[in-house]
């Protein structure tokens, strides 16, 4: 999952540490008001927000600006009714420190399998059109060059996963053929504007040494438009 780890106090580097080799993207900010605006970009699946503060008014600031986040509240002390005040206001999990890495990790796998099992509308609103070599997102078709539909298909197939860039190449040109890592980023940019065309240009984000992610948003409204794909 692509996580964003926010404080108010120190940064906790054994949690972050161990998000991170059980496979998490996670960004990290110990400033609250950086935190907000980070999760206000809507990149991030799961914002954990471990919080000495009072953690209810700033569990319901943080699921006001990402409303398609996971918000997962480490609190420093909380009773039964602060918890529920917690959760009330908007987190989808509340821990009291010294919170286990196993049961948060076991906790935000829960809460995106329950996702997954509601069948996000930003997930099954795109689909790969193999007769036209195109993509339909929220209703609109956007035409597409061979290369960049293998990428998109591999990419729309681990939707809201972080696909590494040896693992797209694997797919794209074979196992056995020669790297070309500048002819992979080429066709994301080319796909970046396409769907920025289309008014989906957040769908794919590019994660700096991590690789890409395809996440389209919620349905928008709109006719069918149609977008010229362009030629390798």
């Amino acid at each position: 999952m692509h996580l964003l780890y926010a404080t108010d106090h120190r940064i906790d580097a054994y949690l972050i540490k161990a998000l991170r080799e059980a496979g998490h993207v996670v960004e990290q900010t110990a400033r609250p008001a950086d935190g907000l605006a980070m999760a206000a970009s809507g990149e991030y699946q799961a914002v954990v927000l471990d919080w000495s503060g009072p953690p209810a008014p700033c569990a319901a600031r943080f699921a006001a600006v990402a409303p398609r986040s996971l918000v997962v509240v480490i609190a420093a002390v909380a009773d039964e009714a602060e918890r529920v005040g917690i959760l009330t206001a908007g987190a989808d999990a509340c821990f009291t420190r010294p919170a286990a890495f196993i049961e948060v990790e076991a906790r935000l796998e829960a809460l995106a399998r329950l996702v997954q099992r509601t069948g996000p509308a930003s997930v099954a609103a795109a689909e790969m059109v193999a007769a036209e070599q195109a993509i339909r997102l929220d209703g609109r078709t956007i035409g597409l060059s061979r290369q960049e539909f293998r990428v998109m298909a591999h990419l729309v197939a681990h939707a809201g996963e972080v696909v590494d860039v040896e693992r797209l190449q694997q797919h794209v040109r074979g196992d056995g053929a020669e790297p070309r890592p500048d002819l992979l980023q080429a066709s994301v940019s080319r796909l970046r504007r396409k769907l920025e065309a289309a008014g989906a240009g957040s769908a794919l984000r590019v994660l700096p040494g991590h690789g890409y992610v395809f996440q389209p948003l919620a349905a928008r409204d709109g006719s069918d438009v149609a977008v010229d794909p362009s030629q390798n």
